[in-house]
């Protein structure tokens, strides 16, 4: 079994339910340290972020674009910013900065 599918099986598994667009999604979320935001954002967007700012771990397809909203716990989020990592040519899963 790949890697990208060992991950999306845990994501499913483990991953917390939440809504972007009226889908459906699950993933895993983290409070977003300096470290991190400042390796993703420039500092006017840095401040722009209500902390805490969260890094959400995702599947590679979820349908999250920057400027979407997000529903969590009742929190709706704004997306700052999306990663595709890859390993070699696969997807593996998608980084979200939401703020």
């Amino acid at each position: 079994m790949r890697f990208a599918e060992r991950v999306a099986r845990k994501i499913a598994c483990f991953g917390e339910q939440f809504t972007v667009n009226g889908h459906t999604c699950r993933g895993v979320f983290k409070v977003l340290d300096s470290g991190t935001m400042n390796s993703y954002l420039d500092s006017t967007e840095a401040m722009a972020v209500i902390h805490p700012g969260l890094l959400l771990i995702t599947d590679p397809d979820a349908p999250i674009n920057p400027n979407d909203t997000l529903t969590r716990d009742g929190r709706t989020y704004t997306v700052f910013k999306t990663s595709q990592h890859r390993i070699g040519n696969i997807s593996a899963v998608k980084l979200v900065i939401l703020g």
